[in-house]
């Protein structure tokens, strides 16, 4: 495992949530959207909900996908959790037209999950659901599983913060997954390794 490419994945996944999709109310479906709409009416940091959500997320992990994924994951999650915490208080936002907020965040974040992916590393979000459905059919694609569940929180935060909010959300969803998708696509899989996640999204 490349604890560099894990470190660079998060890195990317915190600046586009803390800096860019927090900041500017774009929900996109995944944990720290989630966290951002429980925030805001629970009144509660977003940084607590989120470090409370990923560890639930790396117990369930450790339940259903077993020893190796969670050691692999918990990394990544410490890395995500000190990043975003990090960034979140600089105070520091990326203010610029919603539209560009959600495209660039949106490929910030593909390329930050593939990066973790890439090295069988969970990034500890819906993930770790997309992952374990995977693995008892493989006919469904992680990608497509985890746009899936990030239009269901998108649905659910429609009243929150807007239409335009959701609509910007569904498009960062959309590029996101797709971003994901063609790089587990044009990365060869590896023959060797049946368990290897990346073999796995060929399927």
């Amino acid at each position: 495992m490349n604890y560099f490419i894990i470190t660079i994945g998060n890195l990317l996944l915190t600046v586009a949530y803390a800096l860019i999709a927090v900041p500017n109310h774009i929900i996109n479906g995944g944990v720290t959207s989630t966290s951002l709409l429980l925030s805001y009416y629970l009144k509660i940091d977003i940084t607590y909900i989120s470090t409370l959500l990923i560890i639930l997320l790396l117990v369930l992990g450790r339940i259903i996908l077993g020893k190796d994924f969670f050691i692999k994951s918990l990394y990544s999650s410490i890395c995500y959790i000190i990043f975003f915490n990090f960034f979140h208080y600089t105070g520091i936002a990326l203010t610029i037209s919603p539209l560009l907020s959600a495209i660039l965040a949106s490929v910030l974040v593909g390329i930050g999950h593939f990066l973790c992916l890439s090295q069988n590393s969970s990034t500890v979000s819906y993930d770790v659901i997309a992952i374990y459905l995977h693995k008892k059919n493989k006919k469904w694609n992680p990608a497509w599983i985890l746009g899936l569940i990030g239009i269901l929180v998108l649905l659910s935060g429609a009243n929150t913060f807007g239409i335009w909010s959701v609509i910007y959300g569904i498009l960062f969803t959309i590029i996101q997954t797709e971003i994901i998708y063609v790089f587990t696509q044009l990365k060869p899989a590896k023959a060797e390794s049946e368990d290897h996640l990346l073999s796995q999204f060929r399927n």
